[in-house]
């Protein structure tokens, strides 16, 4: 009994983070996420810890084959000079520094991919 309980209160605490997430998501526009926590007496770390269980809440829910996953690209084998150098047709970076570079030469998958 104590399980279901503790069950219960866990979901109960879930659907009210997911609601003062939604909240924060449609805060006026130009305000941020710290003056939106300062308007509601939140802390920036009771909003982005309940955010981080949110998330995963939703992503345990996703069937696993659509649960996000790295895929390895192959490379076409193409033919290059060597005085030619190949320049990557698309590159993404995240703000820690990393970094992947796309080229024309990768092979299209077949399949789904996230």
């Amino acid at each position: 009994m104590a399980e279901q309980t503790s069950l219960v209160a866990q979901q109960v605490r879930l659907m009210h983070w997911a609601e003062q997430i939604r909240e924060c998501q449609n805060r006026l526009e130009g305000m941020d996420v710290s003056t939106w926590c300062e308007q509601n007496n939140i802390t920036k770390a009771n909003y982005y810890y309940p955010l981080k269980r949110v998330r995963q809440m939703y992503l345990d829910q996703l069937p696993e084959a659509e649960k996000p996953a790295f895929v390895e690209l192959p490379r076409l084998k193409a033919e290059r000079t060597a005085t030619v150098p190949e320049v990557p047709v698309m590159c993404i970076k995240n703000g820690n520094g990393l970094s992947a570079d796309i080229f024309s030469s990768v092979a299209p998958l077949s399949g789904r991919v996230i």
